[in-house]
């Protein structure tokens, strides 16, 4: 009998369940092309099983469990300074190289428990920290330095809501048209080459949640903190932003 995929069965096991079927069908003889093939198969299996309706009771376990670490970071002395439930306004491509989710060419951020895509909170923080230093605020001190610990804490990002009707992901592609050899691109050789990628679809929100200790006086106050959060989430998280890819929808 047959395994369906679904939003009961981890996706991380079925990879390598499709991976491993492959392989003894073929006698352990895989090509490159089969690699891909079964990529691109699997990659419209996860768009077809994860519709956001068939979600929803996920979408309330990962909040609840979300609501219970925060109150765990509370009773140690940290305070929640940005908690909000943002929209995608463009699609998210997050961790193309994520090991959970190989075999596909170009992967995705996939927590391996909760079996959803995810923004893994050091993504989050690199976005703040990146647009802290471009905007020459004081409170990249508080992300931490070289001499000091961080006083904030980013959770992952999980997706607690999608529009009914639609996925939650999406298959998406680039497509690049050049080889670099030696640093340099030619002309001559130049070969479009589609590569099939998971994508968040746009729509989906996903809860952003920060705290902050209370143990020691910031580096900057709590609303330019929030400020700060909230205009890297406007310009994008993860790969591909200068494409327009992860751009939230945030009223700053």
């Amino acid at each position: 009998m047959a395994l369906e995929l679904s939003p009961g069965v981890n996706v991380v096991s079925y990879l390598r369940y499709k991976l491993l079927k492959l392989a003894y069908e073929r006698r352990g003889e895989v090509t490159k092309d089969d690699l891909n093939r079964l990529g691109r198969e699997v990659m419209l299996e996860i768009e077809r099983a994860f519709r956001c309706e068939a979600l929803m009771p996920l979408f309330r376990a990962v909040d609840s469990h979300v609501d219970r670490v925060v109150k765990a970071l509370e009773a140690l002395g940290y305070a929640a300074i940005y908690d909000r439930r943002l929209g995608l306004m463009t699609r998210l491509v997050i961790h193309l190289r994520s090991p959970y989710t190989s075999p596909l060419e170009l992967g995705i951020s996939w927590d391996p428990y909760w079996n959803l895509p995810y923004i893994p909170a050091t993504s989050l923080k690199g976005a703040i920290r990146s647009t802290a230093e471009l905007t020459h605020t004081n409170c990249l001190k508080d992300l931490g330095t070289l001499e000091e610990a961080s006083s904030v804490v980013v959770l992952d990002a999980y997706p607690i809501l999608c529009p009914h009707g639609r996925y939650l992901v999406t298959v998406d592609i680039i497509n690049p048209h050049y080889r670099e050899v030696e640093g340099k691109v030619s002309e001559v050789e130049s070969s479009p080459t589609p590569l099939a990628m998971l994508t968040v679809a746009s729509g989906a929100a996903f809860r952003i949640t920060i705290l902050a200790t209370k143990r020691k006086r910031p580096a900057c106050a709590e609303e330019a903190l929030s400020r700060l959060v909230s205009e890297a989430l406007r310009r994008g998280i993860g790969a591909k932003t200068s494409l327009g890819y992860g751009m939230f929808n945030v009223l700053i």
